[in-house]
C-alpha cells in the first residue's frame, strides 16, 4: 500500500488528542458501531505510534502487529483503514452535533414531524424557542438557527394546521436578515483580501443594498450594523467617522458575537489602523495596541489556548512603537507559554533583541539575535536587519560590512518576494553609502538624503534618514 493512501487515516490520527482516543475507543468497543474487533486492534496499534510521536511504520508492520495470528493480506489491511476512517469520522460528526445543540434540536424536530409525533414536536419546538430566546449570541448563526426554525415550523403548520398563521413575514424579515449579514460580512473579507493580494472583485447587488441597509430599522441591528461599518470604513473616504460607529458596536455588543467573529472583527480594526499608521496617522499607534489589549483580555486571540507567533510579533511589534516598554516586557514573559514549542524560544528571543535594540540596549539585543533559529524568512529578513543597525550604533564598521555581505547573500540564495529582495538590497546599498559618507561632505550627505527620499520601496527610510 502506497503511503498516499494511508494519508488521510495517519494524518486524522495524528491530530487527536487523549480525550479523543479514549471516546473512539469506547465508540470502537459498541456493536452498534463496529461488527468488528480487527478495526479496534488496528486503531490501538496506530495511536501508540502516535502517542510516541513515532511516525507509521511500513504496511507490513501494522498488519503483523493488528493481526498476528494473520497471513498479510493486503487487500484487508487497506478495507480496515478504509472501516476504520469511516468510524473516526462518524465520531467527528457525533462530537459535532453534541457541541451544535441548535443543529441537533433541528433534527429531532425533523424526525418528530417525519414520524408524526405532534406532542414530542411541539415540546422540542418550544424548548429550542427558550434557548434561542436566553442565549446572548445575535449573529449570523442565530439569525440562520432562527430562519431554519421558522422554516421548519412552517412545514409542520403546512401539514398539519392549514388554517393557522404561517408566519410568513417573520420568515421574510429573517431572510432578509440572515442575507445582509452574510452578503456584508464576505465583502469585508473581499476587501480585505483585494487590499492584501492586489486583485479585484465583483461585489455583485452590495451596491444597491446600501441604501437599504441605510434605513434606520436595519441598523438597529448589531449583526448588520457593524459590517455596514465595517464595510464603510474599509471602503469610504471619510474613513474615521465609520470606523468610530464601528467600535461603538463592537463594544456595546460583545455577547452578540462568538469569539471566533470577535477575533476576526477586532482584526478587521486592527488591519485598519496599521494602514492608516503606514499612511503617517501616528495617532492610530495608541489604537492598535489598545485593541490588542482588549483583545488579549478577553482571550479573542487565543486559538485553542495558544496564541500565534504572527499575532505575538504584532503585538510587540505595537508595543515598540507605542515605546510602553515595561507592559511590553511583561505582556512577553506572560504569553511566551501560549506560544507553539516548536517557535517559542525563537520567537521570545526574536521579540526581546527588538524590544532591547529599541532601549539601546544593543549587547542584551546581540545575545537575543544570536538564540534565534527561525525557519520564518520574514523574521529572518528582520533579525538581519536588527543586527546591520546595532552595528551601525555600535560603530562597529568592519563587522557590519561582513554583514552586509553575507545578508545580501542570503536574499540572493533565498526565494524571496520582488518586494523584499528590492527593499532589503536598497537598505544594504544606502548603508553602505551611508557608512562611506565623509564626515564633512554637505553635498554628499544632501544628495544621500534625496536617494533615500525618492527610493519607492525602503522599509528602513526613517532610521536612514536619522543617521544622515
Amino acid at each position: 500500500m502506497k503511503q498516499a493512501e494511508n494519508y488521510k487515516l495517519y494524518e486524522t490520527i495524528q491530530t487527536l488528542d487523549k480525550k479523543e482516543i479514549r471516546q473512539i475507543k469506547r465508540v470502537l468497543q459498541s456493536p452498534f458501531f463496529v461488527l468488528r474487533n480487527d478495526v479496534s486492534n488496528l486503531f490501538e496499534v496506530l495511536v501508540k505510534y502516535h502517542l510516541k510521536g513515532k511516525a507509521f511504520p511500513k504496511k507490513e508492520v501494522i498488519f503483523q502487529k493488528s493481526f498476528p495470528r494473520k497471513e498479510y493480506d493486503y487487500a484487508f489491511l487497506r478495507g480496515t483503514m478504509s472501516d476504520l476512517f469511516e468510524l473516526i469520522e462518524e465520531y467527528f460528526l457525533i462530537q459535532k452535533r453534541r457541541n451544535g445543540k441548535l443543529k441537533t434540536r433541528h433534527l429531532l424536530a425533523e424526525i418528530y414531524r417525519e414520524r408524526k409525533l405532534s406532542k414530542a414536536y411541539q415540546a422540542v419546538v418550544k424548548k429550542t424557542a427558550m434557548i434561542m430566546e436566553n442565549q446572548p449570541l445575535r449573529n449570523e448563526f442565530y439569525y440562520q438557527q432562527l430562519l431554519d426554525f421558522q422554516l421548519e415550523e412552517m412545514t409542520f403548520k403546512v401539514k398539519n394546521q392549514r388554517t393557522k398563521d404561517f408566519n410568513l413575514g417573520g420568515i421574510s424579515e429573517t431572510i432578509d436578515i440572515v442575507f445582509l449579514v452574510q452578503k456584508l460580512k464576505h465583502a469585508c473579507t473581499q476587501i480585505t483580501h483585494q487590499q492584501v493580494f492586489k486583485t479585484e472583485y465583483d461585489f455583485g447587488l452590495l451596491t444597491h443594498l446600501l441604501p437599504i441597509i441605510e434605513k434606520e430599522k436595519y441598523l438597529k441591528i448589531p449583526a448588520i450594523a457593524i459590517y455596514y461599518y465595517c464595510y464603510r470604513f474599509l471602503t469610504e473616504e471619510n474613513r474615521s467617522m465609520f470606523f468610530e460607529k464601528f467600535k461603538t458596536i463592537l463594544f456595546q455588543n460583545k455577547e452578540s458575537f462568538d469569539i471566533l467573529e470577535m477575533r476576526e472583527l477586532y482584526l478587521f480594526a486592527i488591519n485598519f489602523c496599521i494602514r492608516r499608521l503606514n499612511q503617517g496617522d501616528k495617532k492610530f499607534s495608541n489604537e492598535i495596541l489598545d485593541l490588542y489589549k482588549d483583545g488579549l483580555e478577553a482571550n479573542y486571540f487565543l486559538e485553542n489556548g495558544m496564541l500565534s507567533r504572527f499575532t505575538f510579533n504584532n503585538i510587540v511589534a505595537a508595543g515598540i512603537f507605542t515605546e510602553e516598554f515595561d507592559w511590553l516586557e511583561n505582556f512577553i514573559e506572560t504569553y511566551s507559554e501560549k506560544l507553539e514549542n516548536e517557535y517559542r524560544d525563537s520567537t521570545v528571543n526574536f521579540n526581546l533583541a527588538r524590544l532591547e535594540y529599541t532601549r539601546k540596549n544593543y549587547g542584551k539585543a546581540m545575545l537575543h539575535l544570536q538564540k534565534v533559529e527561525s525557519k520564518d524568512l520574514v523574521n529572518n529578513l528582520i533579525s538581519k536587519t536588527l543586527l546591520m543597525r546595532i552595528y551601525y550604533e555600535l560603530e562597529e564598521y568592519d563587522s557590519l560590512f561582513s554583514h552586509l555581505d553575507s545578508f545580501q547573500i542570503f536574499i540572493r540564495r533565498r526565494e524571496v518576494s520582488d518586494f523584499h529582495r528590492k527593499n532589503y538590497m536598497n537598505a544594504i546599498r544606502l548603508v553602505k553609502k551611508l557608512v562611506s559618507l565623509p564626515e564633512l561632505d554637505k553635498e554628499a550627505r544632501e544628495a544621500l538624503r534625496e536617494e533615500i527620499e525618492s527610493e519607492e520601496v525602503l522599509t528602513e527610510r526613517e532610521w536612514l534618514l536619522g543617521k544622515i
